[in-house]
């Protein structure tokens, strides 16, 4: 009899799970954070180039058929929320992103994000460090700026290198086979980093990679007194990414054309179009509070609390067996 109906998980770790979420609700609980949930199936979705939402079509009794997203961040919704007042949040649930699959992946994953009201950067930077000496029981972590951590592993002065630059190196240290591959500064250095740099992160004691160039700023704001770089942060250990967080933009205006070029970037990819004029938009114009933003893949703190190899190991049921 075939035996995929059992978890893919060990108990053992299933239990370990249970115990690092409990604590991780007691950290916040602690510094009064409300625990909030949002909706996983939304008519609006985060623009990412790079995250594809899974999509539902059906229709609501008295509406035309709609389509819908299985939420690839609970991030728009928890927006809505601080612009309504309710203050510090944070949430532990499911969360989707289509055509990830692997040691590292599945469709389907944990995600601990948090918003700390009045935070800037430093004060965000200090929560995600607390948190990972807490649930990991790990050293207070060590700090770098993206463009140093790029350069160390690869002797490339990030700012310094042409898209063309860039391909070459690739090229050179075999990464690549052709500088025809893309013509995107960001293309470029999203492999070198990816494939050079991410892997050496972290592996004694964990990493904060901070201001990230302002072309991946995402929802972060851009550095005013610098700003070729953005107020984004992701945390790093055992070369394994574990968090990614911002000071959160708070210029709809910024959003709406960040939105805009990130679809054009998707179209460009072969990719649909999401839809940018939102409620979260709107939100945002009404006033949204100063905050520092950060997204936790619980799933992987997990694989690490336990020792594990892989997601499979910690997941009740992946994405084969579910």
């Amino acid at each position: 009899m075939n035996d995929d109906f059992l978890t893919s998980a060990s108990v053992t770790n299933l239990k370990k799970r249970a115990v690092v979420l409990g604590q991780l609700r007691q950290f916040f609980d602690e510094r009064g954070f409300t625990e909030v949930q949002t909706p996983v199936l939304s008519r609006d979705s985060i623009i990412d180039r790079h995250l594809d939402p899974i999509e539902v079509n059906f229709q609501l009794p008295g509406k035309g058929p709609a389509t819908w997203y299985l939420q690839t961040s609970p991030e728009q919704s928890m927006k809505r929320l601080l612009c309504s007042g309710i203050g510090s949040i944070y949430q532990i649930g499911p969360v989707f992103r289509s055509g990830e699959r692997g040691r590292l992946h599945n469709p389907e994953f944990t995600m601990a994000e948090w918003y700390d009201v009045d935070a800037n950067l430093t004060g965000g930077l200090a929560l995600l460090d607390e948190l990972l000496m807490r649930l990991l029981g790990t050293q207070r972590a060590e700090r770098i700026r993206f463009e140093d951590a790029f350069r160390i592993p690869t002797g490339l002065e990030l700012f310094e290198m042409t898209p063309a630059d860039l391909g070459r190196w690739a090229v050179q240290d075999g990464l690549i086979d052709s500088v025809k591959w893309s013509n995107d500064w960001d293309d470029w250095v999203n492999l070198i980093f990816s494939r050079c740099v991410q892997h050496t992160l972290g592996m004694q004691t964990p990493v904060l990679v901070t201001h990230f160039p302002a072309s991946q700023a995402a929802l972060a704001r851009v550095c005013e007194s610098e700003p070729r770089t953005a107020e984004r942060f992701e945390a790093f250990y055992r070369g394994v990414e574990l968090a990614n967080g911002y000071h959160e933009l708070m210029d709809a205006d910024q959003l709406e054309a960040r939105s805009i070029l990130a679809n054009t970037q998707r179209e460009a990819d072969g990719k649909k179009a999401l839809p940018v004029h939102n409620r979260l938009l709107n939100a945002m114009r009404s006033g949204m509070p100063n905050s520092c933003g950060c997204a936790l893949g619980f799933d992987r703190l997990v694989m690490l609390a336990c020792n594990a190899g892989s997601l499979d190991e910690v997941l009740s049921f992946v994405a084969e067996t579910a």
